[in-house]
């Protein structure tokens, strides 16, 4: 594979790319709102972001990474299985994340409401993985969830109804909480049919969520693997400094990188075992990949998962 650009020019592109961000999908913000019944517990809170702040909730572990915008990590063993961002803005709470099971919003929401006492106006769900009807349901009434259109069709279909207000969009919509901007981007087909990514430009900070794993295999059982790649190479673009992935620590453009050379190994694996007519049984039995990348988190429990899911999408998108 070839080596990664020159520092130089990959600053250059950043700024650019960041500058025709804004500019492109700078769309018209949505108004605030001063009411929102999932954040009213935080008689206590305290709307200063910057002070300390006891654990309330047991699913993330919070860090803040500039003023009002934190990143939710999953932690070990919660209940939580992937991460999550809100931003405090001077007039509500924008929050993100995706798998939301109803412990783990309550638990989003209280070390939301432990740091303010600012409403959550909006809810970003970033994916859905269609017959999960366990999750992304519960949200406290009169929650306005946002998504992209692919998103809300993965929803619409499950055996639940949704009872909260959802809101969908095509490209993109931008969030002005107060202080602060969101900018949000359907990625469309990745991870699932309609990713979405979220950008704060004031802080440089970027939520991938499941676009991205870091030291994981990852889960891939609603990927699309080109697309997958192009996506993965609009995030190394970027080239921010803090980029949250929705499993793993906080991270930046390097793991990133390291995650698109994992990916495309795999897959360039995957298209070995096609191009030299192996079927899916064999492939399953057959496949290799080199030592370092079986020491991922979560190798043996999704490699087959993923590869079942990579060669059908290959042999049917790319081989065809």
């Amino acid at each position: 594979m070839p080596g990664r650009p020159d520092p130089a020019i990959m600053t250059i592109m950043r700024h650019l790319t960041l500058l025709i961000f804004i500019l492109l999908l700078g769309l018209p913000a949505v108004a605030p709102c001063a009411t929102n019944t999932g954040a009213k517990a935080a008689n206590k809170a305290v709307d200063n972001p910057a002070v300390s702040v006891v654990s309330v909730q047991d699913s993330f572990r919070i860090e803040p990474l500039a003023s009002g915008v934190f990143a939710a990590i999953a932690a070990a063993g919660s209940k939580a299985t992937t991460n999550a961002l809100f931003v405090i803005g001077r007039d509500y709470v924008v929050a993100a994340g995706a798998h939301m099971s109803k412990p783990v919003i309550d638990d989003l929401y209280a070390a939301i409401a432990a740091r303010t006492s600012k409403p959550v106006r909006y809810f970003i769900l970033t994916h859905h993985h269609t017959g999960y009807s366990y999750v992304d349901f519960d949200f406290p009434p009169g929650q306005d969830v946002l998504m992209s259109w692919q998103t809300w069709k993965n929803v619409d279909a499950e055996v639940r109804e949704a009872t909260t207000t959802s809101l969908f969009f095509n490209e993109g919509l931008t969030l002005k909480p107060g202080g602060v901007t969101v900018v949000l981007t359907n990625i469309g087909k990745g991870h699932t049919n309609g990713d979405v990514v979220v950008f704060i430009p004031e802080a440089d900070v970027v939520f991938a969520s499941d676009l991205l794993y870091v030291n994981s295999v990852g889960y891939m059982g609603s990927g699309h693997m080109t697309d997958w790649l192009l996506a993965l190479d609009f995030l190394d673009q970027i080239g921010t400094n803090q980029i949250i992935p929705g499993y793993g620590p906080v991270s930046s453009s390097d793991d990133v990188y390291a995650f698109s050379q994992f990916f495309r190994d795999f897959l360039t694996a995957v298209l070995q075992h096609i191009e030299r007519g192996d079927s899916l049984a064999t492939t399953l039995e057959t496949f290799e990949l080199p030592e370092k990348y079986k020491k991922l988190d979560g190798y043996e429990q999704l490699i087959k998962l993923n590869l079942k899911r990579a060669y059908e999408d290959l042999s049917s998108n790319v081989m065809r």
